[in-house]
């Protein structure tokens, strides 16, 4: 299993620390590959949307991505609050673990390493 994720402002990035997981990698452009089952974690954009280089890599990627798990900001964007995991969801038909606030807590921490395990 592999963990690859999106960061733009450092929350997923510190939440993907927090697991102590090894085999990770992060998007940059889209156009990275995967060739294993992963979990994806990404942020939501903007107004609610999956990020460019996200929606990039999954189209790429799709038959290899088990679940997401998707950040949003509660507190800035309370309407469009991890909408980006919908459209994962209605788009790709991509199974959804958890959405969280900013970095998660500890309950998402649990859930991610569950997952891995």
């Amino acid at each position: 299993m592999k963990l690859v994720y999106a960061s733009r402002t450092g929350n997923v990035e510190k939440l993907v620390g927090k697991l102590g997981f090894e085999n990770t990698l992060k998007i940059s452009d889209g156009n990275e590959t995967v060739s294993e089952p992963c979990i994806l974690i990404t942020y939501t954009d903007g107004a609610g949307i999956i990020p460019p280089a996200v929606e990039t890599f999954v189209k790429n990627n799709k038959d290899n991505i088990t679940t997401a798990a998707v950040s949003g900001n509660k507190e800035r964007h309370p309407d469009t609050f991890c909408f980006a995991a919908d459209k994962l969801k209605d788009n790709y038909g991509i199974q959804i673990l958890t959405t969280f606030n900013k970095e998660g807590d500890d309950e998402t921490v649990s859930i991610l390493k569950n997952a891995l395990n």
